[in-house]
């Protein structure tokens, strides 16, 4: 994927300045910064929740013209800030949901593969997804994803409030997906969590990238400079 030189704005109250982005296939990138600056403006424009002109290219195609759900259909996933699982279904209604972004008539998915990701999710496979914990809703949220079978998965700081044991589960599944030639793109404030799975940092302020590298040549002490209010 990439995004080039990308505006957007809430009403009159411009948020992102001109974002050029590279996301690299099987590889983890990772978007930092202080909070207010953009990030989850960024993923929501990738997404169409937030509209934009400017160029968004996904496997070549211009894409920024599309509405949302065409855009999953393309292959791309998203487990959102917040989560947004719908709180009076099932954990397995909720998962079920995420086969409604494949690109072919399948609207089922390997409950073997799922469940052994998330062995929490197969226990309370049953129950209301409002009735779950932060951490049980984030894993729901990925698997829901997931099942769409994305190219492209796009994590919106996947560690908020979950307990470290949980965190690293789910950095294991992303990993997982990596090896097998998916792309991600994490935005996440933990300097940890990132820096275990992260291939490339694009740094935020104010709307802009104002930095950007390969993990080998990332000055994490400045990147903590970023990262502090």
């Amino acid at each position: 994927m990439e995004t080039h030189n990308v505006c957007a704005a809430y009403g009159e109250s411009q948020i992102l300045w001109g974002v050029d982005m590279d996301i690299y296939k099987g590889k983890v990138t990772t978007i930092m910064g202080r909070n207010g600056v953009g990030k989850t403006t960024l993923l929501r424009t990738i997404m169409g929740l937030v509209k934009t002109k400017d160029p968004i290219l996904y496997r070549g195609e211009e894409i920024q013209h599309l509405p949302t759900h065409k855009r999953a259909r393309k292959g791309i996933g998203y487990a959102p800030q917040g989560r947004d699982i719908i709180p009076k279904l099932t954990v397995y209604e909720n998962i079920l949901i995420g086969t409604e972004s494949r690109n072919d008539s399948i609207r089922n998915f390997d409950e073997d593969e799922i469940y052994s990701l998330f062995p929490i999710l197969k226990d309370f496979r049953h129950r209301l997804g409002g009735n779950l914990s932060g951490g049980q809703q984030q894993q729901l949220a990925i698997a829901r994803a997931l099942v769409g079978k994305p190219g492209l998965l796009i994590l919106d700081e996947p560690t908020e409030g979950i307990q470290p044991s949980i965190t690293f589960e789910i950095a294991e599944v992303i990993l997982k997906y990596v090896a097998k030639g998916m792309s991600v793109l994490l935005v996440e404030q933990k300097l940890d969590f990132a820096r275990l799975l992260s291939d490339y940092y694009y740094i935020m302020d104010r709307g802009k990238i104002v930095k950007r590298d390969e993990k080998e040549n990332i000055d994490f002490e400045e990147l903590k400079n970023y990262l502090s209010v």
